[in-house]
């Protein structure tokens, strides 16, 4: 049984990876900037959401039919010092638009302690040089919730790789192909997540992305980031 409920549960979060989620982050010079997003999901996976609030007897989710309920989203950002919510809307049912200003990025890592005491995402300054630092593992992937609120619903957080975890990539693959079909393991391998970071000046080195430009995107496979059998690591340094 907790099998199946997890595979139901990743299911839709992959299916949720795999519409179509536009990130970037901009740095201005001063340390100001903004982080402005948008999620657009298919018809087919609300329905399947919906479907699976109603199993789960989750009648907080799907509020009004929409798949992101941005009161909650809203008030997620607005606590966080340092962060100015500028715009937080769902101009349709299945889509969500997102930006978020802030006026000193050290201040934003140094004021929250999950960030900085999880060592997940690291942000420094040195002799003008900035870099952004990401690493992923096991032991601090709880603390991602506080960079991505929908890993903070406890359903969903269990789905995540445990410290003493010992599942496989194929074990992964066989409970999605369990939950959605033969195409459901295909579906996996090309699910990613993806973040552009745009910095005002030079990029002068990155690792684990692609430099395009002025910006560098980093994508992560969605089953990497689910199985963490391996560290994940990504860097940028700019001036």
């Amino acid at each position: 049984m907790r099998i199946a409920v997890r595979a139901a549960v990743l299911a839709a979060l992959i299916a949720l990876v795999s519409c179509s989620v536009n990130q970037t982050i901009v740095i201005k010079n001063d340390g100001s900037g903004t982080l402005a997003m948008h999620a657009e999901v298919s018809k087919l996976l609300s329905d399947y959401m919906a479907s699976l609030a109603e199993v789960s007897g989750k009648t907080d989710m799907m509020k009004g039919g929409k798949v992101f309920d941005v009161a909650t989203i809203r008030k997620d950002f607005t606590a966080r010092p340092g962060l100015t919510v500028k715009k937080v809307s769902a101009p349709t049912p299945n889509s969500l638009d997102l930006e978020i200003g802030y006026t000193s990025l050290t201040d934003v890592f140094a004021s929250d302690k999950t960030i900085k005491g999880s060592g997940a995402l690291v942000y420094s300054e040195s002799a003008g040089t900035k870099t952004i630092r990401m690493h992923l593992d096991r032991s601090n992937y709880t603390q991602l919730s506080s960079l991505f609120p929908l890993l903070n619903d406890p359903t969903v957080a269990g789905m995540g790789p445990q410290v003493n975890d010992t599942i496989t990539d194929a074990e992964y693959l066989d409970m999605i192909g369990f939950t959605l079909g033969d195409e459901g393991p295909a579906l996996v391998k090309k699910s990613y997540i993806s973040l552009t970071i745009d910095p005002e000046g030079q990029i002068i080195s990155q690792s684990g992305g692609t430099v395009n430009g002025g910006t560098v995107t980093f994508h992560i496979p969605l089953i990497r980031l689910l199985v963490l059998d391996k560290p994940l690591d990504y860097s940028v340094m700019f001036k």
